[in-house]
């Protein structure tokens, strides 16, 4: 996974979230275009056909759910098996983190709770 640990216990509580992302190398312009598999407050992992991005590459990233769009810079942490990219948001303005804690708070609402035996 990288050096970093994007996606251990510790960390921000990852939801279940599907949508389509396009992320555009900020240097060379390349884009690749893929899906989220889960969404945090701090980032998301995409899953892609093509090779990722490699670790610390800066990024512009759209995410796209039911035709509402969440645009913001972002920085690859991780690329696992060629085949999905940890993404860290950086900071993003108020009307795109209005979006994110919306999706958050949905997908949080979707989540059921384990099963305990008492």
């Amino acid at each position: 996974m990288g050096s970093s640990d994007a996606f251990t216990p510790t960390r921000r509580a990852r939801y279940p979230f599907v949508a389509i992302v396009k992320a555009t190398d900020v240097v060379s312009g390349m884009q690749l275009v893929g899906l989220t598999t889960d969404l945090t407050a701090g980032g998301c992992r995409m899953s892609t056909r093509k090779g990722p991005f490699s670790e610390g590459t800066r990024i512009l990233l759209e995410i796209t759910k039911n035709d509402v769009s969440l645009v913001t810079n972002a920085t690859v942490i991780y690329n696992l098996k060629d085949q999905f990219m940890g993404i860290r948001f950086e900071e993003m303005p108020p009307d795109q983190s209005a979006i994110l804690a919306g999706w958050i708070k949905a997908a949080s609402a979707a989540v059921i709770p384990p099963f305990s035996l008492k």
